[in-house]
């Protein structure tokens, strides 16, 4: 169902600001929006930001984590009062990692200069000393790996000589000895033979003697690397601390956040709060302050209220599917009592197996104790886990485990395709039939009671007697309901129109519509198709493996293939089930009563990522 909103006005002195907005986050009742009437956003609090930060950094110094680990519970009192030792941890943190990262860069550069020593690694003459003389000069380069030959004899032919070194990406370095009066035409024929002129190596000394330098600056950076790694491994098991500091410090974003208006003196609040829950507010703000105006009032024409949904554990799971596609608005039925079942019902269908539904109620148990997923992620693993019994259920009435066809209760899909397409197609009408009937009460609500006859029930009518003569027994009953629905339709779809005319086109003009709705029957096959293609692929595997199994090894490859195939099928199965389950509940079903257009409601509150903030209120 829909809970009814109010919308509330708070006006308060400028000194009681921050008591009224710690007291309404501890509530969490109130909605705020900013004077302009756009919805609150939550910014990134810089404190926030940085304990995130310092948490990716110990996690990689952490040791080994419990799989079952509980969330840890924090009171109220401890949450809301920031740790010193907290803020103490997270600035060593944060001075370890950046020691870390400029020691790492500086690692970097040194390997760097390093990679570029080794082709003058054999190099004898001291890197100041090269140079030119009065009479010669030397200069460093590279060479063309495949033309040192040519190099080498050109520098001969120059009146020079060519040392070659070592190789490196540049090519081969060398040193070109030359007499300065011809070094000009020297090293000119030397460029066309593939010698690049390059700077000396860095530093002073053999570059060998530069290099072992190089190396122990290294190995000093290192050992610091392995201290800081230490302080950080011993660190990391006080992660829980950072954890409480991120929460504590959105929570105060969210605060600071907090779109008050104000005056000289005052500060103004507006926002929303569900019509059974002004009485939580009106105490959490009388503990603050008396010198307060607070008043509630329903939402005026025009206003557009967030949306609350509020139904039993169960249904309310299914409520993720809903929002996927647009969340309820005020004033129209909540589609999830109805949806939900039936979403619940054909999603079994479409898997139909009982091995596999064994499997996911086996899976998603333990992903839900390892994981704990929160939130709408949580609600969608576990509209998954109530599936597997819907899953089991269907493998079950057909005689599906794993692929193979075992006793089956009505019949068995691979067997009796048509038998199955023909209850895909009755699960249908019925899908459909349960969205007219939410559009009927929808009309009753709004008081067009006769358009719910007119425009559904007519349908209904037609659809049914359309069925029911196909089977010798039924249709004299079933021509006399289509006939009924037919006229109905045929005498009101044009009642908006003008005259007679327009009246029978429009009358006409409904009719044709039956093209529609037996596509929309017809989408249904997709239950066959799924259940399949499932089938099938199973047996398959079952087939591979069983072709195998002559031997040990062969025992064992079939093994292999028993889990890979069933597991892959399986979840090719979920993916499937979860998109076309979703799309006939958005195209097939909604399409007939939901409009949908609404937006959550999310109060400001204490939205911990990593804690259980336990609040006993009454004690305080």
């Amino acid at each position: 169902m829909i809970v009814p909103m109010k919308k509330v006005l708070l006006v308060a002195l400028r000194e009681d600001r921050e008591a009224l907005a710690r007291a309404l986050q501890r509530v969490g009742e109130v909605m705020p929006v900013d004077p302009e009437g756009d919805l609150s956003g939550k910014s990134e609090n810089r404190d926030a930001i940085r304990a995130e930060q310092a948490l990716k950094v110990v996690r990689q110094y952490q040791g080994k984590q419990s799989l079952f680990a509980q969330r840890p519970q924090v009171q109220y009192g401890e949450f809301v009062t920031k740790n010193q030792a907290a803020e103490e941890l997270l600035e060593r943190i944060e001075s370890l990692s950046a020691e870390h990262d400029v020691i790492s860069a500086e690692i970097a550069g040194l390997q760097g200069k390093i990679q570029e020593l080794l082709p003058w690694m054999p190099m004898d003459i001291p890197v100041e000393e090269i140079g030119s003389t009065r009479y010669a000069g030397v200069r460093c380069g590279y060479v063309d790996r495949s033309r040192t030959d040519e190099a080498r004899q050109t520098a001969e032919d120059g009146g020079g000589m060519l040392e070659l070194l070592d190789s490196g990406p540049q090519g081969t370095a060398a040193l070109l000895y030359t007499w300065l009066p011809g070094e000009e035409d020297l090293l000119r024929a030397m460029t066309a033979a593939g010698f690049s002129q390059a700077a000396p190596p860095g530093g002073k000394g053999l570059p060998k003697e530069i290099c072992d330098g190089y190396q122990a600056q290294i190995a000093k950076l290192e050992t610091r690397k392995e201290e800081i790694a230490g302080e950080l491994t011993e660190l990391s098991k006080r992660k829980a601390e950072l954890e409480i500091l991120e929460d504590q410090s959105r929570a105060e974003g969210a605060r600071e956040d907090t779109p008050f208006g104000e005056t000289v003196e005052t500060v103004f609040l507006e926002g929303s709060v569900r019509a059974d829950r002004t009485e939580r507010v009106e105490k959490a703000v009388a503990k603050v302050t008396d010198c307060c105006v607070l008043t509630f009032r329903d939402p005026e024409e025009g206003e557009v209220p967030p949306t609350v949904t509020q139904n039993n554990r169960f249904i309310s799971q299914f409520e993720t599917i809903t929002d996927m596609f647009s969340r309820p608005s005020n004033g129209e039925l909540d589609p999830n009592p109805v949806m939900g079942p039936w979403y619940w019902i054909i999603f079994g269908l479409m898997m139909g197996d009982a091995g596999y539904g064994l499997m996911m109620l086996v899976g998603i148990w333990a992903f839900k104790k390892l994981k704990k997923p929160r939130g709408d992620f949580g609600k969608l693993v576990n509209v998954l886990f109530f599936s597997s019994f819907t899953t089991i259920f269907w493998g079950i009435i057909f005689g599906s485990y794993f692929g193979e066809t075992w006793h089956p209760i009505l019949f068995a899909p691979l067997d009796n395709p048509m038998g199955m397409l023909v209850f895909c197609m009755i699960i249908g009408v019925l899908h459909i039939f349960s969205g007219m009937v939410m559009k009927m009460v929808e009309d009753a609500k709004a008081g067009h009671f006769w358009d719910g006859v007119f425009d559904q029930l007519s349908w209904m009518l037609l659809i049914t007697g359309l069925g029911l003569l196909f089977l010798p027994v039924t249709r004299t009953v079933g021509m006399v309901l289509a006939i009924v629905g037919a006229a109905i339709i045929l005498l009101t779809a044009g009642r908006a129109k003008k005259g007679i005319f327009g009246k029978l086109i429009g009358g006409l003009g409904g009719l044709y519509n039956i093209t529609s709705y037996m596509s929309d029957i017809l989408s249904y096959s997709r239950i066959l198709a799924l259940a399949l293609a499932s089938g099938v692929v199973g047996m398959v595997m079952n087939l591979l493996a069983g072709m195998v199994q002559g031997s040990v090894i062969g025992f064992i490859f079939s093994l292999l293939i028993y889990v890979v195939g069933h597991v892959f099928n399986l979840a090719m199965g979920l993916l499937s089930a979860y998109v076309h389950d979703s799309r006939l509940q958005y195209i097939e079903f909604f399409n007939k009563f939901y409009e949908g257009g609404g937006y959550a409601f999310r109060p400001l509150c204490i939205d911990p990522k990593y804690v259980e903030v336990v609040d006993n209120k009454d004690s305080n």
